[in-house]
């Protein structure tokens, strides 16, 4: 009886001062290297395995253990998946906190701000996006943001150093359905299409700034396609030439383009820019009038006319 005593009491022993060397080992190989290389930036790429991501954090002296590492990123997540992306290791991590950072994509680098405004075309996107951040791909972000223009949406991003353009344009383009959605059934009631309305956006998001003078020149223009009139606008030709109202020509306003809305009837073939969420509220919800022109005077304040001679009174007493 003594014997099996000692031996259960052994055994215990033996199975406890196992128990404590597993733990001083998971403890030890979660602690970072004591080479741990500061301010170094891992790049995982898009498609690598987990069991890939362990070796690369080790060989750079990330972690100790790729095993425990692995054990951890499925404790956490429950699938062997890690995120993509670049991530900055300042300062020693546990492996713990390393494997967390890959199953959530926090890569610890600093975000940039960038602000849109309204009224932006994709080209002024891609500029202000290089000038904020210079490594950029520019080029690419234009080609694919360009058959997206009107559905790109204003606002302020944060973004890494490291941004790719297809996730800036699907952020982009993301927000605007997000911020869109709640409007699509007054859309739906208003009778045009989804595509007409943002192209009508983005003509009226350059004629006027407040909400009043927008819905006045939005009840115009749909009220001259109603009639099959020409929009007679300048805003496209800014956008195809990159001119303003008082740079334009004669010879600019006959070009032959869709664009050109003093030949052609109807919208613009695309929008000619990213309107925000205020124009599309104002193109829906227009003031009905019987003006059929207006015109910006050097007063700052918008003139409205019911025809053509009252719109030439208005241009030889605000413009001239």
């Amino acid at each position: 009886m003594k014997f099996i005593k000692r031996r259960y009491k052994l055994i215990v022993g033996i199975i406890a001062a196992s128990f404590a060397v597993l733990i001083f080992l998971v403890i030890y190989l979660s602690i970072a290297p004591a080479n741990f290389p500061s301010s170094t930036v891992v790049t995982i790429k898009k498609g690598t395995y987990m069991s890939q991501a362990a070796e690369i954090l080790a060989s750079d002296g990330i972690i100790r253990s790729t095993l425990l590492l692995k054990f951890y990123v499925v404790l956490l997540s429950g699938h062997r998946q890690v995120q993509a992306g670049d991530y900055l290791f300042d300062t020693p991590q546990s492996a713990l906190r390393v494997a967390s950072r890959l199953v959530y994509g926090i890569q610890g680098l600093p975000k940039i701000r960038v602000t849109f405004f309204e009224g932006m075309t994709s080209d002024d996107m891609a500029a202000t996006l290089k000038k904020n951040i210079p490594k950029f791909d520019s080029t690419t972000f234009l080609a694919l943001a360009k058959p997206l223009e009107g559905s790109l949406f204003p606002d302020t991003y944060y973004f890494y150093q490291n941004t790719k353009p297809q996730e800036v344009v699907d952020q982009l383009h993301s927000t605007f359905n997000a911020k869109t959605k709640p409007l699509l059934l007054d859309i739906q009631a208003f009778g045009k299409s989804p595509s007409d309305i943002i192209a009508m956006a983005s003509i009226v998001e350059r004629e006027a700034t407040s909400s009043v003078d927008r819905r006045m020149i939005a009840g115009i223009l749909w009220r001259r396609i109603s009639m099959k009139m020409p929009l007679q606008v300048d805003p496209p030709f800014f956008y195809i030439l990159g001119k303003d109202s008082a740079s334009l020509t004669l010879k600019d306003l006959a070009i032959d383009s869709p664009y050109n809305l003093y030949k052609h009837t109807g919208l613009p073939p695309t929008p000619i820019d990213n309107p925000g969420l205020n124009a599309i509220v104002d193109t829906i919800n227009p003031t009905p009038s019987d003006y059929l022109f207006y015109l910006s005077g050097k007063d700052g304040r918008m003139h409205y006319a019911v025809n053509l001679a009252g719109h030439t009174a208005n241009a030889n007493k605000y413009i001239e």
